[in-house]
């Protein structure tokens, strides 16, 4: 890490209450809430299908909080009991197709470890990275300046997941021209994650039972709702990671940016739009997050980055589809 980003972070931490560092079980509560919502909504798709969009949008909005709730258990900011801790991703990130042996290596470890570097698995792809298939897959599933604008933007969730879970099986080094930076798998990471595939492939399975049986049923619980998921997150995501230059060395401060949206969206969202704040201390219990902003304000400055959610993403349509390391995000090396 950055040495001086490292000191800031020590400084922001002597200064925060204990509390802020312990688990918070209470998040368990909106596990239990947004399944009850969602395993409702599949029961409405079967006794009104002609209304089956308006269960598929709740749906997709609880598979999200699920998601965000997912993410803080993964980090230990829950439960710290190792098995209770797993079975709630299973079914978190399961509903969701993410597999969580994978989800600790490319996001915990990868992620976090080199966000905002070459090493990141999360950025977008480099000059020298440029070839045929990653100029189409910027095009379709990243935006910048020189994208297509349709709606696969933000349905990059899933072809993340999907690409990322297939470099899995590569061996050694090897991955898919699509894939930016690919943590390295042991075999038996290999095999949790082929469990996990099975394992969430036979939820799909549950879902299309309590939808009726139908595609048509199935359609309406899982795969537009999933395609809802992809695009809270992404929103997300991109601008939280996109706008930032790709430097040498790792700066949860500089290399990330948080947004500004209404209280009671951070409310349902357990604050994920403090994202800088969750790469500061990814650890930490969210609810402390804004006390971190305000202290990430005083320590440092304009380097500290939150801005509202509609200018990044106007700021994201600006930026260039391929990045040189160290290079701002608004120019770039085009196809």
């Amino acid at each position: 890490m950055n040495p001086v980003a490292a000191s800031r972070i020590r400084r922001v931490r002597e200064a925060l209450p204990a509390d802020a560092f312990k688990p918070n079980p209470r998040r368990l509560w909106m596990v239990a809430a947004h399944t009850a919502v969602v395993l409702a909504c599949y029961w409405w798709i079967r006794a009104w299908p002609a209304t089956a969009l308006f269960a598929a949008v709740i749906i997709g909005h609880s598979l999200a909080c699920l998601g965000f709730i997912a993410h803080e258990v993964s980090h230990n900011a829950v439960v710290r009991n190792r098995a209770v801790r797993y079975a709630v991703l299973l079914w978190t990130f399961g509903l969701n197709f993410v597999a969580p042996t994978m989800w600790n290596r490319l996001h915990n470890d990868a992620h976090h470890g080199n966000a905002g570097t070459p090493g990141d698995p999360d950025r977008p792809f480099l000059a020298h990275e440029k070839n045929r298939a990653t100029v189409w897959y910027s095009t379709l599933f990243y935006p910048s300046e020189s994208s297509w604008k349709t709606m696969l933007v933000f349905c990059h969730f899933i072809s993340y997941l999907l690409r990322n879970m297939a470099a899995v099986f590569y061996p050694a080094n090897r991955k898919p021209a699509v894939v930016s930076s690919k943590p390295s798998y042991q075999d038996r990471e290999r095999w949790w994650t082929a469990a996990e595939i099975i394992w969430m492939l036979g939820l799909q399975y549950v879902v299309w039972l309590a939808a009726g049986s139908t595609w048509w049923g199935f359609l309406w619980a899982s795969l537009v709702p999933l395609c809802i998921t992809s695009s809270i997150a992404m929103t997300y995501v991109f601008t939280q990671h996109f706008l930032n230059p790709i430097e040498h060395e790792t700066d949860p401060i500089a290399g990330t940016t948080s947004l500004v949206v209404p209280r009671w969206v951070d409310w349902l969202h357990c604050n994920f739009s403090f994202h800088t704040e969750h790469h500061v201390f990814p650890t930490m219990n969210s609810s402390y997050y804004p006390l971190v902003s305000r202290a990430l304000q005083e320590e440092a400055g304009s380097e500290y980055r939150r801005i509202g959610a509609r200018a990044a993403w106007r700021q994201l349509w600006k930026t260039g589809m391929f990045r040189k390391v160290s290079e701002s995000p608004l120019t770039s090396s085009e196809p």
